[in-house]
């Protein structure tokens, strides 16, 4: 009996250990992410979201919380607790994180276990002054009440700000080949940095990162990237309209054509919708498209903003957003953004914008027997 009884008490031991030890450990490429908060209000809901996608929740207990899930490589994921400002980007690995916040300074979590962490906050330690220079240049940029000597000046100052945080993330990228964070902030910066410098970093980052959905990211940019310029001939490409109809770029040639990209959260692409419906209106029966891409994340908003907004030419969307074909292959980095192509495909002209865009299609469009101008 008495050896019945030892026997039962090692065995309870073995689970009681075994559990206090799977609390902790992890199988092979998972993440268990461990949470302490101070001052979120009790059984508040915290997401984890990857690509606008929510990979888990669970509400927040007696300040505290905790995520399993498995990472095929290190990602940087969103941290976010519902209905508030408490927001954080966190970088998951295998093995486990710990994640200590107080209400209102996600920003300033601690966040310890994870080395993608470490390097990223590495190297956004430097570039905070050029962010925060950036956010004050921004809003002179785009306030309207600001004068256009103000707004020239600003504009300008923000370029070079703009060219000496990409200096920063360059370098960190040459020096940390074997980083995750490398290969996600090239992928982030493809279009903004030269084609050939884009090619050298690229080359340089080791065979592990290489095969992250990072760095295939940037393979693929490699591959599409044509860059083309003012005389260049367009370059053409296929996507699904509302219909979930492929469209290529070319069943429209022989027309003048506007080749928008846009999204429907972009202030200054919404300033521009009044333009786009002029010049569709005044055009079209002339030969002149509109070809719109949206850089939207979801078809649902996509759809929504084109009805709202009346946006009635030809809609393009894929589900890469930002990371579609045509985003690739014309090396947009900002929208709004556009390229006016002529009858014979060759690109006339960039980036229009308002009564010039109305100006330059009118000058570019071949005019109906008989008719001497548009007005």
């Amino acid at each position: 009996m008495k050896k019945l009884t030892k026997l039962i008490g090692i065995l309870l031991l073995i689970i009681i250990f075994g559990c206090k030890q799977n609390k902790n450990s992890t199988i092979e490429n998972e993440f268990v992410l461990i949470g302490e908060t101070e001052g979120i209000e009790e059984n508040s809901w915290i997401y984890l979201t990857l690509d606008n996608q929510t990979i888990d929740s669970t509400k927040i207990v007696n300040n505290k919380f905790s995520m399993k899930g498995i990472i095929e490589h290190p990602k940087q994921y969103n941290l976010l607790v519902k209905n508030s400002r408490n927001y954080s980007r966190i970088w998951l690995e295998p093995g486990n994180i710990e994640f200590k916040v107080k209400d209102g300074e996600f920003k300033d979590a601690i966040i310890n276990g994870s080395t993608s962490q470490k390097e990223s906050n590495k190297l956004w330690k430097p570039i905070w002054e050029y962010r925060n220079r950036r956010d004050s240049l921004s809003k002179i940029v785009y306030d309207d009440n600001i004068n256009d000597s103000l707004k020239l000046n600003a504009k300008t100052e923000l370029n070079k700000v703009a060219q000496n945080r990409l200096k920063i993330e360059s370098y960190f990228i040459k020096e940390n080949p074997t980083s995750y964070v490398s290969a996600k902030t090239l992928d982030f910066y493809s279009t903004s940095l030269p084609y050939n410098k884009v090619s050298e970093l690229y080359t340089n980052l080791s065979d592990d990162v290489k095969k992250s959905s990072y760095g295939k990211s940037i393979s693929r940019f490699l591959k599409l990237n044509k860059n083309p310029k003012i005389g260049d001939k367009y370059v053409d490409f296929t996507m699904p309209n509302e219909n979930g109809e492929l469209t290529k770029l070319s069943d429209f040639e022989g027309k003048l054509i506007l080749l928008d990209f846009w999204a429907s959260w972009c202030s200054p692409c919404i300033k521009e919708y009044p333009a786009l419906r002029k010049a569709y209106s005044k055009f079209n029966k002339d030969g002149f498209e509109i070809v719109s891409v949206s850089e939207d994340q979801t078809k649902e908003i996509w759809l929504k903003s084109i009805e709202k907004n009346e946006l009635n030419w030809v809609n393009l969307w894929q589900d890469n957003g930002g990371k579609a074909d045509p985003y690739l292959i014309y090396g947009i980095n900002g929208i709004p953004d556009n390229f006016l192509i002529n009858e014979k495909g060759i690109i006339v002209a960039r980036n229009l914008r308002g009564e010039k865009l109305i100006e330059t299609i009118e000058s570019n469009l071949k005019k109906p027997a008989g008719n001497n101008s548009y007005k």
